[in-house]
């Protein structure tokens, strides 16, 4: 059997800390950085086909966009698990995300899409279009991205490279989404979704605001047509039932356990979540 790549143990460490709680609490533990972008990716994907992200973590649920113009790219992208995607609840008290199980530190506002068939490569060769790809989003959903870390605060924030960081998932965690608005009901998605304004509330308190002109390209439509087409560039693809988050519109890092949270879009559903223990 040949010996782990330097990817496979990072991943290895990575995700066997977010599955077990055993945080990561000296630098000495802390994988090694990726020399490069390409690394970078296949730490990423060693971590979404590790045996506990499966069984631990719920498997690979989608991909949380992100860094923008980071190391030359127009973005990064990382994977979401599964089990740390929760439905915010309708009536019956607001959704819940675990602080401390995925060691909480940032909230953002983000529009989020599901997507409703798989997007392979097109068979004349060409990149996809913003139709191609429309036409596979489902519905679009308002979310609560929930920044987490497998390192304590001090590790993560003693790597000396921005690959070092990022390779901890894009500080992935866990999203909490709101109710879905089908695709068919926007006429200009690309135009409404850039302009959608965003807000982040902190116990009723407004905290951040911005738009999804934030996002990678200029909108959200943008940045998802650009990570299905990069997917497909590795030999991957969206595929349906798949959540794809497309960057931070806005964000804030002003919360505490029991503090409840609020997400508000001009062109979408106000979702809310309560931050646990």
């Amino acid at each position: 059997m040949p010996s782990p790549s330097p990817s496979e143990l990072a991943a290895d460490t990575f995700v066997k800390a977010w599955a077990t709680g055993s945080w990561l609490t000296s630098p000495e533990d802390y994988p090694e950085a990726p020399p490069n972008v390409v690394e970078l990716y296949q730490t990423y994907l060693a971590m979404q086909v590790h045996p506990l992200a499966e069984s631990e973590l719920g498997g690979l649920g989608g991909y949380k966009l992100g860094a923008v113009g980071a190391e030359g790219e127009t973005c990064l992208y990382a994977p979401l698990f599964k089990k740390f995607l929760v439905r915010a609840s309708s009536g019956d008290g607001e959704a819940e995300m675990s602080s401390g199980a995925i060691q909480m530190f940032n909230v953002e506002a983000e529009i989020g899409m599901v997507i409703g068939a798989d997007l392979s490569a097109r068979s004349d060769g060409e990149p996809l279009t913003s139709e191609d790809v429309w036409v596979a989003v489902q519905s679009v959903v308002p979310c609560i991205e929930c920044c987490g870390r497998r390192a304590t605060a001090e590790v993560a924030g003693a790597q000396p490279t921005a690959l070092g960081k990022f390779a901890d998932c894009l500080s992935a965690g866990g999203v909490i989404f709101g109710e879905a608005v089908p695709s068919q009901s926007f006429s200009d998605a690309a135009s409404v979704l850039a302009s959608c304004s965003t807000a982040l509330q902190v116990n009723g308190d407004e905290v951040a605001s911005g738009s999804g002109a934030a996002c990678p390209l200029g909108g959200p439509v943008q940045a998802l047509v650009w990570l299905a087409n990069h997917l497909i560039s590795r030999g991957l693809m969206l595929q349906k039932g798949q959540l794809v988050i497309t960057g931070m519109t806005c964000k804030s890092t002003s919360f505490k356990v029991g503090d409840a949270i609020a997400a508000t879009f001009s062109s979408l559903p106000r979702v809310d979540m309560t931050v646990a223990s």
